[in-house]
């Protein structure tokens, strides 16, 4: 890479560090009280929002209390384990992100609405992202979106297993209802 180039990424890269905070989280374990750390910083700070990446699981919880847990939650949970469609990944999107090109948060949002938890034979995991940078991989998930200035690319065939696998490209241009 020539030294204009490093200079070029070196800036891009500082500007990303000061608008995003990305807490470690070892191994994604968080704490009750990283929670509580996160909640409080977001509430001092206007604005601030918490975009998860990944799922949220709890852990360790006696199988005997599973229910109690799920309960006192009193929030939607999924069976992380199940033939379903998976909760939809996305990357931030418009919520944070400067990089998207279309509404890809809402309309992962859509889709997670309209398709996650519904029963079928096999798991099946969809993603959106908002640019060519697929953050949230979506070209190696069983259906992959990916927004571009025309619209949305519809990819199908991915996998991130044990054989990795990158999608094809079966649809191109589609406004958010063709994809739906």
């Amino acid at each position: 890479m020539n030294i204009i180039m490093k200079k070029i990424v070196g800036h891009q890269m500082d500007k990303e560090g000061k608008k995003f905070i990305a807490p470690r989280f070892p191994c994604g374990a968080i704490t009750p009280e990283d929670l509580r750390k996160l909640a409080d910083a977001c509430e001092r700070f206007p604005g601030c929002k918490i975009k998860l990446s990944g799922d949220l699981t709890l852990g360790l919880v006696d199988s005997g209390k599973n229910d109690e847990c799920r309960e006192s939650l009193g929030i939607p949970t999924f069976n992380i384990a199940g033939r379903s469609v998976r909760p939809v990944k996305t990357c931030a999107g418009e919520y944070i992100c400067t990089n998207n090109l279309q509404r890809s948060f809402s309309l992962g949002l859509r889709l997670d609405q309209l398709f996650a938890g519904r029963p079928i034979p096999f798991k099946m995991i969809i993603s959106v992202a908002g640019c060519g940078r697929n953050c949230s991989e979506p070209r190696v998930r069983d259906i992959g979106i990916v927004a571009t200035r025309l619209g949305y690319d519809v990819y199908a065939g991915g996998a991130a297993g044990a054989k990795p696998r990158i999608a094809q490209k079966i649809a191109g241009g589609l406004d958010e209802d063709r994809v739906v």
